[in-house]
């Protein structure tokens, strides 16, 4: 089978790392998977891309002449027709409705991977997203990767058609990254890796942080990612008087690298699917606290895979961080359970399977 994995993305976050997973865990004398960007400009290899290409896989960009520009429609279905592609998997409103309508004309096959929704979403976006729940009635299969995603999109398509298939992680490329080296002044490491963007909701760890900061001077924050917020945070790190101890690294490759040098990783989202970082965390080994809302809930179990705190808690958050500073065993018991259930539930060898038997059948 060629599959094509569509998806018009403007970095590596969330959905750009769940593609390269599957593509790596799908890997088989049965499939074979390309990864096609499409994108509004034309010129050097996206973030996406390049990241699959450095992964030894088959990716391209595809231009499209522009934003929504109806003539894409009909490249990329002749593009399909010449490569024979046979089922194209959607990730997100604008690959779904890109993709859709190709692979009608083209004669493929097509399902959708819905990764989230937007909470805060202005009324462009929000038009967007209904447009693609909308589209779901169309697909031949729509296989949200969260039960609460599943919940919402169950009203856009016939139950048939919907399959829920979990979220999981590229195991071997966690066990693959080298563990960044700890500066020698032994610093207690808390951190956080992905997007700099209001729903992730970076200002309540670092007000947390700046109360933890207070008593204890031998810890360090490490913001891995970049977005709009950045500059609003590191203006927010300096009015809090904590920026000694803050270090924003901007977007980083090796991020999993960075990431499994921290003590502790932390969540304080407002709004996830199932979120990626967590179960990359979970594979390094390296104990989570996170906001209790859903998604989070899904991988954090409160006491025994890590510890929840009440969403825009910057106290609840603090005390969090505080329990864990000094308690090395409970450190270890969070890991080791969460390590277990990373493990049995969320790799990306079982989604990769999961959705052999969507695509056979199809």
């Amino acid at each position: 089978m060629k599959v094509v994995h569509l998806i018009a993305s403007s970095g590596l976050y969330g959905a750009e790392k769940w593609i390269l997973a599957m593509m790596r865990a799908m890997a088989s004398s049965q499939t074979e998977s390309v990864l096609v960007n499409l994108t509004d400009t034309d010129g050097f290899p996206s973030a996406v891309v390049s990241a699959a290409r450095e992964r030894k896989l088959v990716a391209h960009d595809f231009y499209t002449g522009g934003t929504f520009n109806p003539l894409s429609v009909f490249k990329f279905s002749r593009w399909l027709k010449t490569n024979r592609v046979e089922i194209v998997h959607g990730h997100g409103y604008k690959s779904d409705f890109i993709g859709l309508i190709s692979a009608r004309m083209a004669g493929c096959k097509i399902i959708s991977t819905p990764h989230g929704w937007s909470k805060e979403a202005d009324k462009k976006l929000q038009f967007y997203e209904w447009l693609d729940r909308f589209l779901f009635r169309f697909m031949d299969y729509v296989c949200p990767l969260s039960a609460d995603l599943l919940a919402s999109v169950q009203h856009c398509t016939h139950s048939d058609k919907l399959k829920l298939i979990l979220n999981g992680v590229d195991i071997e490329e966690v066990f693959a990254a080298s563990a960044y080296k700890k500066k020698s002044d032994d610093r207690f490491r808390i951190g956080y890796v992905g997007q700099l963007i209001e729903r992730k909701d970076i200002s309540t760890l670092l007000k947390a942080f700046s109360i933890l900061v207070k008593n204890e001077q031998k810890i360090q924050l490490i913001i891995v990612g970049d977005g709009p917020e950045k500059q609003c945070l590191e203006a927010l790190s300096a009015e809090l008087n904590i920026g000694d101890h803050v270090e924003f690294t901007g977007y980083r490759t090796d991020a999993v690298s960075l990431l499994k040098s921290f003590d502790v990783f932390v969540l304080p989202s407002r709004l996830e699917g199932i979120p990626r970082c967590i179960m990359e965390a979970m594979a390094a080994k390296v104990p989570v606290i996170a906001s209790d809302i859903p998604g989070n809930r899904d991988l954090v179990v409160h006491g025994v895979t890590g510890l929840l705190y009440p969403p825009l808690d910057e106290q609840g958050l603090a005390e969090a961080l505080l329990s864990l500073l000094d308690n090395y065993k409970s450190r270890v018991a969070f890991s080791d359970n969460a390590f277990e259930l990373i493990m049995a539930k969320h790799s990306n060898q079982r989604m990769a399977s999961e959705y052999a038997i969507v695509y056979t059948s199809l």
